[in-house]
């Protein structure tokens, strides 16, 4: 299906190999013009995270904001701001992502393209492998469990009988197809590692864990991570995570060929330079106090001019209300009552020296109306009004 992938990568191996004459250091050049490939890639997601650390005062900012607050409608805001943000300065969180997407289908092809040598490196078409493998299995031989690597193996050591067998399938003689042989020294790295029964190629995915992880750890060290994402690293479940993808690595490295481990290896290795060799060209920047502060004088209590006439969202929290959005007051009959009331108690004292004076031609005593009893008299009424 991915044959015009496959096919081309297959042949760079086999260049290598012209000069090499080393299908394990083919391999490992292979990696390295991969990771030329992608450096792109790396500048790019550089590129996105030393954007992202010139924002982060402001985001920083509209994160004091809204501190302390846990209601949906304040959470939903902040979101919203931060993202308005990233959006008016051109900011994809998601931008740095595509190189880690790539290397899992890289680790793939490199994998197809080791288990099935024949058809990649070499060029002989599907049928003649085929053809030769039904041929070996009528002979009883064990081609394990990669049967292409298996048959290359048998052909290349076989007997000349054997050769001449497989011979009549193909288009020229088999010494000219250059089989490949995937050795460190004269040791085999085409079987997979074993525990049961263990063999000594079980170090290669020890070594797979190592290099995974400590390459985790370094990198994290030259990359630009949020104040809220390295809070994150220090939870458990986040170390959980970061222990999780060397384990399954390890876990890949005993279904396949001890080659892809070496592969793998040699891949971390050189990510952990390219990292350190980028970010040495392109620093990420250091937020500074004059920066925040004048990030949190920006942010701190803008209200947006799209916003302005629309009214406000209720939160939980009353300090998401600004003077600007609070609606003016509406008085009832009974505050306009009782501001009358008010303004004659204010005529009468004015008018009367005295609080009580007696009327003429009786004996009874008239009390002025006082503006402190209105006054108590409003309170009581607002009093009754709460109960109620």
């Amino acid at each position: 299906m991915f044959d015009f992938l496959l096919i081309p990568l297959g042949y760079v191996i086999k260049f290598f190999y012209s000069f090499t004459h080393s299908y394990l250091l083919s391999v490992l050049l292979f990696a390295l013009v991969i990771e030329i490939i992608l450096s792109p890639l790396q500048i790019k997601q550089q590129k996105s995270s030393i954007k992202q650390a010139k924002l982060a005062p402001k985001v920083k900012a509209i994160q004091k904001k809204y501190a302390g607050r846990t209601d949906n409608v304040s959470k939903q805001k902040m979101q919203q701001e931060t993202m308005d943000l990233y959006r008016e300065e051109g900011f994809n969180p998601a931008g740095g992502c595509l190189p880690l997407l790539i290397q899992l289908p890289v680790i793939l092809c490199v994998w197809r393209i080791i288990t099935q040598p024949l058809k990649y490196i070499c060029g002989i078409s599907a049928e003649a492998v085929t053809n030769m493998t039904n041929m070996a299995k009528n002979l009883n031989v064990n081609l394990g469990t990669y049967s292409e690597m298996g048959l290359s193996n048998w052909l290349r050591g076989g007997s000349q009988s054997a050769q001449a067998a497989a011979a009549k399938f193909l288009e020229k003689p088999i010494t000219e197809y250059r089989l490949p042989e995937f050795k460190l020294f004269s040791l085999d790295l085409s079987p997979n590692p074993s525990i049961n029964p263990i063999n000594w190629l079980v170090i290669i995915p020890v070594l797979v864990f190592l290099a995974m992880w400590g390459s985790m750890v370094i990198m994290k060290k030259f990359t630009y991570q949020a104040p809220e994402a390295a809070e994150a690293q220090n939870k458990i479940s986040m170390k959980i995570m970061n222990l999780a993808m060397p384990a399954l690595s390890t876990w890949f490295s005993f279904q396949m060929p001890a080659v892809v481990g070496v592969y793998w290896i040699f891949r971390n290795i050189l990510s952990v330079g390219e990292r350190f060799l980028i970010s040495k060209i392109f620093p990420i920047p250091q937020m500074t106090d004059d920066e925040i502060a004048k990030a949190e004088k920006e942010y701190g209590g803008k209200i947006k001019e799209k916003e302005a006439n629309k009214p406000p969202v209720r939160s939980l929290h009353r300090i998401d209300w600004d003077d600007e959005e609070l609606p003016p007051a509406t008085p009832d009959a009974e505050d306009e009552d009782d501001e009358e009331e008010v303004k004659e108690a204010e005529e009468a004292e004015d008018t009367a020296a005295p609080t009580e004076e007696k009327k003429e031609g009786s004996g009874l005593i008239e009390r002025v109306p006082m503006k402190e009893d209105v006054k108590e008299k409003k309170e009581k009424k607002q009093k009754k009004n709460k109960k109620e």
